[in-house]
């Protein structure tokens, strides 16, 4: 007949089991924190590089000195009164061509939403002969500035086109709007960051699209 393990044993075994439990459970709970920690530090690069290559509420943008294909001399960045709307586009941009009807509704709502105080200059990342061509086609009326300095587009985080910024007397954007402008949310976008006033306006209130 076999001799039954001393109780010391028995014991000695089930110390040993449980500190297996313990163990397995630490490195469970160990992997978890660690993927828990990977999955953030992806989700902060990735919001890293939004902030860096797209335009969002409440960022700064530059003051560049520009002049307009009729000569004027404009500021982009820095409004004559209290808002300067911007709207980058090319030429060859299918999604430009597209919004040019609404860019137009924009421009011609802009003065009695703004009472005055807002002002529309088209961005064309063309040369100066390509972009009136352009103007004149689509009827646009507000001021062009032509440039291929694609350096300082990437300031204003011009990287894709179309794009609407309105832009504050602080050097700050108010609305941001990347893509085809083809229904009235665009339009209504801006024109509602253009009726607020600058006190109002202090913080982000129009949401990023």
């Amino acid at each position: 007949m076999s001799t039954p393990p001393p109780k010391d044993s028995r014991a000695a075994s089930r110390s040993t089991v449980a500190i297996l439990l313990i163990a397995l459970a630490l490195a469970t709970a160990l992997v978890v924190t660690l993927g828990w920690q990977l999955h953030n530090a992806r989700e902060n690069q990735r919001w890293l590089a939004k902030r860096a290559t797209q335009p969002y509420i409440g960022m700064y943008v530059p003051r560049i000195a520009a002049t307009t294909l009729d000569g004027a001399a404009r500021t982009l960045g820095q409004p004559a009164a209290d808002y300067q709307v911007l709207y980058f586009f090319t030429t060859g941009c299918p999604y430009c061509r597209a919004s040019a009807p609404l860019v137009k509704s924009i421009a011609g709502q802009l003065d009695s939403a703004s009472g005055g105080r807002a002002e529309l200059i088209g961005v064309a990342l063309d040369p100066a002969d390509a972009a009136g061509a352009y103007a004149r086609e689509h009827g646009f009326a507000f001021p062009i500035v032509a440039t291929q300095d694609r350096r300082s587009a990437m300031l204003f985080r011009a990287r894709s086109v179309p794009l609407l910024l309105v832009v504050g007397r602080d050097g700050r954007v108010r609305y941001a709007r990347v893509g085809a402008i083809n229904t009235k949310d665009g339009v209504n976008g801006v024109l509602t960051a253009v009726r607020r006033t600058e006190a109002s306006a202090a913080g982000p209130t129009t949401k990023e699209s």
